[in-house]
């Protein structure tokens, strides 16, 4: 008696009232790695279905965590309170946050993607500075594509901007510097990715000024500029040729505001400290618009942050549906333009 062979069946291939057995004990945190198996998943149950589809998009999540504590607290925007275990966190700082995907860094050089939803883990080539202080990333897409590029800034004194970019495709990290007085006045507090030209990195600090650095396609070095940015009149916010490029709402000191409430809806009642990794996300009137949340770190006890709890946080937006095709700054609503210094 011969044994047939075994055939490998694709997961679309379970019936459908296996897979909605599965789904309806499941939490929202695991029916999204559960929709992301297979579009025969996602469509099991409609219900479920419309419920994931109205959290994803009711604005960012929060995901807050400590080390040496693999549990982890999510919050999404509606205010749905969930926890999950997520190992992969411990000792690691974000540098940015992309749809899903987080860039994180652990004291040694060790930097990697990692997707919240997937637990999906991609290693990059060891970073070349071993210690990380204050510095922001920005992503230009999914690091699941070889065209992505990665860019983290930090101040390297009062007066130099330091830069380490890869390309996934090279596998190689390059540096530049770049000296400028109004460095170290403010630290910068995030980082965006725009299409514009050939592609630009955009990091703002907290005040008013936009670092760009532009990759020249030839060689790959670094085009640096510093620019100011100021509010735009009102006939110019009206100005509808504004609507065909994308918008961004520059948003700093978002969880400052909503602290007490955070922390009421997250549990914490101790005095804590939180340092959190912002993102950007679609503004509610759509059209190419978007809100840019910044990094932040808040806290109850600024005299003594020693007495504190430390937290670690990170604004994620779930939606993959961002095409950035053009950079335009907002301040809080208002339209804002660049002037080159």
């Amino acid at each position: 008696m011969t044994k047939e062979p075994r055939r490998n069946r694709d997961w679309s291939d379970l019936p459908q009232e296996l897979v909605e057995k599965i789904a309806e004990p499941a939490g929202l945190f695991e029916l999204l790695s559960l929709f992301r198996v297979c579009n025969a998943w996602r469509s099991t149950s409609t219900a479920l279905a419309q419920m994931v589809k109205h959290e994803l998009n009711q604005g960012p999540w929060f995901l807050l965590y400590e080390d040496n504590n693999p549990e982890c607290q999510m919050l999404t925007a509606s205010g749905k309170k969930f926890s999950t275990s997520l190992p992969e966190l411990n000792g690691t700082t974000c540098l940015a946050s992309y749809h899903g995907w987080l860039l994180l860094f652990r004291q040694g050089g060790t930097i990697f993607f990692f997707h919240v939803f997937s637990r999906q883990r991609i290693d990059l080539p060891e970073f070349p500075v071993p210690e990380l202080t204050d510095h922001v990333g920005a992503v230009s897409s999914s690091p699941t594509s070889q065209d992505c590029v990665v860019c983290v800034i930090s101040c390297s004194d009062d007066e130099t901007l330091d830069a380490k970019v890869l390309h996934l495709r090279d596998q190689t990290w390059i540096g530049s510097e770049y000296s400028h007085p109004r460095a170290k006045k403010d630290k910068i507090k995030c980082g965006i990715y725009s299409t514009t030209g050939k592609g630009m990195f955009g990091f703002l600090d907290g005040v008013d000024f936009l670092t760009s650095i532009a990759i020249s396609a030839e060689n790959r070095s670094l085009i640096w500029n510093f620019q100011s940015i100021t509010a735009a009149k009102t006939e110019e916010i009206s100005d509808p040729s504004l609507s065909k490029r994308n918008t961004y709402h520059l948003c700093p000191g978002e969880l400052e505001i909503r602290f007490k409430d955070l922390k009421n809806k997250l549990g914490l009642t101790a005095d804590v400290t939180i340092s959190s990794c912002g993102t950007i996300t679609p503004c509610s009137i759509g059209g190419g618009n978007y809100r840019v949340l910044y990094n932040e770190s808040i806290s109850d006890n600024y005299i003594d942050k020693s007495k504190n709890r430390c937290f670690k946080g990170v604004l994620i937006q779930p939606r993959s549906s961002i095409h950035r095709r053009d950079m335009k700054a907002h301040s809080r609503g208002t339209t804002a333009t660049d002037r080159s210094e």
